[in-house]
């Protein structure tokens, strides 16, 4: 399937490259080390945005503009969607096919629904930036096109938390040595991914930590963040990422699990859905628990979104963890 999707790229002159809804480092470093890659091939790529991008990932746009929206008339010869595994997680505004092209995506998580026309999904990738390396030598670049490093280098360190996650390999530490050759900055981007705190988010740290909860004789933590939690921190959703691993650190636990009152605008106004995250530090594969709360994931990270209350949802979830630890 790869040949097909490097057949587009050589035969297609006019890209369009997305991330999925509510984009992180691995869906942005992954687009933007994609655009880097085309344009070194000739291409024209641009970046179609039309969220806001989390202030702790803006380093990696290094003056790169995405479109929020797509002026009328303009067209691509492809679409390209980088780290989706479901078309829920498509970005909104996303175009229709007579503007996209052919969706072509570009990802690692094992899918549960046929979203795209051309998928490449190497699921045994650390972070979909592993995949992109892939494209750039089946295009036959001898080298990292220029300012594709860091991008490319902050997906992998995100999705393996900084090289510690299981699904780092040799082979990946070894790519983080290439990147950093062609230029990455490791103190930077652990810096922005990892190390970089506003008082607000210290704030939220300790409130939701103070919720924390042990079940099925400590071996599920579970953690809550409500509205009323964000706001009394004065703090937004952007910091919320990555708070589900103080769950999954509590000793003697399998499972950290965070629920997450989530707001949705549509026309009928705003409700709140429930967003879960699952982490698993051991040999539950919490991706089977996610999909069957209609989300899905990998092994070691899942999560879902739910239209229900955060109270209904974490019944939701504490009958299906009965499933596993009875």
């Amino acid at each position: 399937m790869i040949e097909e999707v490097l057949d587009k790229a050589r035969s297609g002159e006019r890209f369009l490259v997305a991330c999925h809804r509510r984009p992180d480092a691995d869906s942005l470093g992954s687009a933007l080390g994609l655009i880097k890659t085309l344009r070194a091939i000739g291409k024209e790529a641009t970046l179609f945005m039309p969220e806001a991008i989390p202030e702790s990932l803006h380093f990696l746009m290094d003056g790169e503009e995405g479109l929020a929206a797509i002026p009328p008339g303009m067209s691509f010869d492809a679409t390209w969607v980088m780290d989706i595994a479901a078309e829920a997680l498509l970005p909104p505004g996303f175009p229709g096919p007579g503007v996209t092209g052919p969706v072509i995506i570009i990802d690692h998580h094992h899918a549960h629904d046929d979203v795209g026309d051309i998928v490449y999904r190497d699921t045994s990738a650390a972070a979909t930036g592993e995949v992109v390396i892939q494209l750039i030598e089946g295009l036959g670049l001898e080298s990292i096109p220029d300012g594709s490093a860091t991008p490319i280098y902050a997906a992998i360190v995100s999705d393996t938390g900084g090289f510690r996650y299981a699904t780092t390999k040799p082979a990946t530490l070894r790519l983080g040595a290439r990147l950093i050759e062609a230029g990455a900055d490791p103190w930077q981007v652990a810096y922005q991914l990892f190390e970089r705190w506003k008082p607000a988010r210290l704030r939220l740290v300790s409130a939701i930590i103070s919720t924390l909860e042990l079940a099925f004789d400590g071996r599920v933590a579970i953690m809550r963040v409500t509205r009323e939690m964000l706001e009394r921190c004065g703090a937004d959703d952007d910091m919320v990422e990555g708070m589900v691993n103080y769950a999954r650190g509590v000793e003697g636990a399998e499972i950290g699990a965070l629920l997450w009152q989530w707001p949705v605008h549509d026309a009928s106004g705003e409700r709140l859905e429930t967003k879960i995250s699952l982490r698993s530090s051991g040999d539950t594969d919490v991706s089977v628990i996610a999909a069957a709360l209609d989300g899905g994931g990998h092994r070691a990270a899942a999560a879902t979104q739910l239209d229900i209350s955060i109270e209904e949802a974490e019944k939701r979830l504490r009958a299906e963890l009965a499933k596993h630890f009875g």
